[in-house]
């Protein structure tokens, strides 16, 4: 792999040995001092708290790492997105043929549960697949519903859903086999 790249709420790039270096920083700088009272806020969503992702881009894959770190941080704390807590887990772009992907046409994303990782396939990163395209789906819309939907499945949404005749399609929907009568979306929580 090219390196591993973690994202969070300090906006720091760090890898994953010198995160556990960052932390003993900070708790050495603030030791000795008194979090602040909590605020209470009134807010529709509950804050949910992420572990940040690893981000990885394997080495023979020619995709900056950086902006798929940015994309990933972005996806994952959308308000839209899962409303729930994840333990970390570790977001790979791979070349089609990794552990059961495909190229477009089959399956570019792929969840292993046990090991809480998601990988989406290099293809699928950086065009729209066919498929997806006829939905009138762009680029950025693919790389969210197919990071969702890995996701998901670590989450404990093993199992594909089907479109329920109208409206929004569901996120577990597989997007390989098309909409059906459903419309595009790429949130659980549109």
């Amino acid at each position: 792999m090219r390196g591993v790249i973690g994202t969070g709420v300090a906006a720091a790039v760090l890898s994953a040995a010198a995160t556990i270096v960052w932390v003993d920083v900070l708790q050495d700088q603030h030791a000795g001092t008194t979090a602040p009272a909590p605020v209470a806020v009134s807010s529709p969503t509950p804050v949910v708290w992420y572990a940040p992702p690893i981000v990885e881009v394997a080495k023979d894959v020619d995709v900056d790492q950086a902006e798929v770190a940015a994309f990933v941080e972005r996806v994952v704390n959308d308000p839209r997105g899962w409303r729930t807590d994840l333990d970390r887990f570790t977001f790979r772009i791979v070349k089609p043929g990794y552990r059961g992907t495909y190229g477009f046409g089959q399956d570019v994303g792929r969840a292993f549960v046990g090991e809480d990782l998601a990988v989406m396939t290099a293809d699928a990163w950086v065009r729209v697949g066919t498929t997806f395209g006829a939905t009138g789906g762009t680029l950025n819309d693919q790389r969210t519903q197919v990071l969702l939907h890995e996701m998901g499945h670590l989450l404990g949404h093993y199992n594909h859903t089907e479109c329920p005749g109208s409206g929004p399609a569901p996120v577990m929907r597989s997007n390989t086999y098309g909409l059906g009568n459903c419309d595009l979306n790429v949130w659980p929580n549109p």
